[in-house]
């Protein structure tokens, strides 16, 4: 599977001109988790690739014949990845499926928002930590940080206990002053400050260097929702969320924005380092920035390229791609002659 992942991407990298970029559509099935009438847009949990990671999106639909979609449908649909927001066509209803209302959420799914971008100041929040003390990121103003979203009822090994365990990393490989960790649940009506202490202790997070954060549900919610990350409850896998991890400098300002799980601490020590103009691991950064190029071009398909190594594959296989095209070309102008 692996390797077709990166057969894939290589392709996609092969198809890019440079005198247009077309668009980049994909036909996927997914089930609908929200409908915002007013807005023409409806939130999508799919997967980009069979067997692959679901991912959850916000889509402009594209006519927007809300009238007939509802949450709980299963449709198959056409995604373009290069609109912003992506849009969502031809949708079709095949089926439908149980979603449970979140009760986290008083207000409607699809929050109105200002979506945070790269080069912006990390927005205020009014929060609490694991201590039940009141939070504000202007006080890690000087201290670079990495943010993730999560919530301690997770039951996916893959996904929020996985963060954590890599924000276990990052703390014991970087010294107090040089990154902060901060973790903000999606589900603070359940993670009061003594649920997100005891989640913490799991994972060896020392309170001064590592945060959890809680708060009133809504706001905290919004926030969230900034970096385009919104919760859904349903019964089979507790909350649905998409993946986000931002990296912020010591300023504030954000500097990337990751939308996979896959990342290794040593690549994120080395951006971070080189956003604080410190010396850093040139391997690493050109992976992190790999693995970010090949998900914003080819979409959340290639979540799991890694980086320099699958690069190397891709440049193995159009490799051996051209040999066997030119031994087959040469077999064919041989037989004519």
């Amino acid at each position: 599977m692996r390797m077709l992942t990166v057969l894939g991407l290589g392709l996609a990298l092969v198809a890019v001109t440079p005198h247009a970029a077309s668009a980049h559509e994909i036909s996927v099935r997914g089930l609908i988790l929200g409908v915002d009438r007013a807005s023409g847009r409806i939130i999508v949990r799919f997967q980009p690739t069979a067997g692959g990671q679901s991912v959850t999106r916000s889509f402009a639909l594209r006519p927007a014949p809300l009238k007939r979609l509802g949450p709980g449908e299963s449709v198959a649909a056409t995604v373009d990845e290069d609109a912003k927001p992506w849009a969502i066509r031809d949708v079709r209803v095949v089926g439908r499926q149980a979603i449970v209302a979140a009760p986290i959420v008083s207000s409607p799914v699809l929050r109105d928002v200002r979506p945070v971008e790269i080069g912006q100041h990390v927005p205020a929040g009014s929060f609490v930590d694991q201590d039940g003390k009141p939070f504000s990121f202007s006080g890690l103003r000087g201290t670079p940080y990495v943010m993730a979203f999560i919530y301690t009822r997770c039951r996916d090994a893959r996904e929020c206990p996985l963060v954590s365990a890599k924000f276990g990393l990052l703390q014991q490989r970087t010294t107090p002053n040089a990154l902060h960790l901060v973790e903000l649940t999606l589900d603070p009506a359940f993670d009061k400050p003594a649920v997100l202490r005891a989640y913490g202790r799991r994972f060896g997070a020392d309170p001064a260097r590592w945060t959890f954060l809680t708060g009133n549900p809504n706001k905290v919610l919004d926030f969230a929702a900034q970096f385009d990350v919104t919760a859904f409850s349903n019964r089979e896998a507790g909350l649905i969320h998409s993946e986000r991890t931002v990296i912020v400098d010591g300023d504030g300002v954000v500097r990337q924005l990751i939308d996979e799980v896959a990342w290794d601490p040593d690549e994120i020590i080395a951006q971070v380092r080189a956003n604080e103009r410190l010396a850093s691991n040139p391997i690493a950064r050109l992976n992190l920035w790999l693995s970010s190029a090949a998900v914003a071009m080819c979409g959340n398909s290639v979540a799991a390229f890694s980086g320099f190594e699958d690069l190397l594959i891709v440049l193995a296989i159009f490799g051996v791609s051209g040999w066997v095209l030119y031994r087959i070309g040469r077999a064919i102008h041989g037989s004519a002659a």
